[in-house]
């Protein structure tokens, strides 16, 4: 629909040294890319397909940016480049399913440290048994090619993400990340709603938010094992000088801001 603009794109590319960086960071950054995803009602009929990029076109989030997302803004993701396969948190048992009796993989034997916070392009991957959260969030099983993935919405993927080992740890990340930067409550919502989502909160959702910290501060206050529990979760080391109900009430907010809408979705 526009060939003139990737004629034109693919001779900056050319001259500027082939730099893969630039040319993502001039898609990115373009007027284009930065637009509201809201439908304009004046061309949803004369280009139904948005053809002609009058709006941006929403779409959650891979499998893996969605778990690479959530340890990036938890303050967990190893950024390194290269180097063998990972083998994050997974559930036991899994590769014992379906693993022959002889199968030099019929254990799953979880990494350690930075292991556990690799980018998902490094996770190790089984075409018997891929990695559990990742299938539900849509990627393939690698056993045939697979030209274009399909994006579904169910409760089982809003029920990994409540619930994996990951996403909870995350969570926790995220959350002591918070409690260290600021000591203002207001200020600790903000920063922790703009992480995930990329724009500030409104009236109504930092007053949601602020509710829903007082209730869950309430609710662990009062059951000192539950918050221990959560806490226990994953092997990240617990933040020193926070008590367990303020830092699980604080946990499970980064939890919600991490499955909201907004923060699994490009747009």
């Amino acid at each position: 629909s526009h060939p003139e603009l990737l004629d034109w794109l693919a001779v900056d590319f050319v001259e500027h040294g082939f730099d893969v960086k630039r040319l993502v960071a001039q898609i990115v950054t373009s007027r284009v890319y930065r637009q509201s995803a809201r439908v304009r009602d004046d061309l949803r009929e004369r280009d139904p397909d948005n053809r002609w990029l009058a709006y941006f076109p929403r779409e959650r989030l891979s499998a893996e940016a969605i778990r690479d997302q959530a340890l990036y803004v938890s303050g967990l993701l190893v950024e390194s480049v290269g180097g063998p396969s990972v083998r994050p948190y997974q559930p036991e048992g899994l590769w014992q399913e379906v693993a022959m009796p002889a199968s030099n993989t019929r254990a799953y034997q979880r990494g350690e440290g930075a292991e556990l916070w690799r980018r998902s392009l490094y996770t190790y991957w089984k075409r018997a048994a891929p990695p559990p959260t990742l299938l539900a969030l849509d990627a393939p099983t690698r056993e045939s090619c697979t030209v274009k993935r399909t994006t579904t919405n169910t409760p089982l993927q809003a029920l990994a993400l409540w619930n994996d080992e990951q996403f909870v740890e995350a969570a926790r990340g995220l959350a002591q990340r918070t409690l260290a930067e600021a000591a203002d409550d207001a200020v600790r919502l903000e920063s922790m709603f703009r992480r995930c989502t990329g724009a500030s909160p409104t009236v109504r959702q930092a007053s949601a938010l602020a509710d829903a910290l007082a209730d869950f501060r309430a609710r662990y206050a009062d059951a000192p094992q539950d918050a221990a529990a959560l806490l226990s979760v994953g092997m990240l080391p617990k933040l020193q000088g926070a008590s367990d109900a303020e830092l699980a009430a604080w946990t499970m907010v980064a939890n919600a801001l991490l499955n909201l809408d907004a923060t699994i979705t490009r747009g």
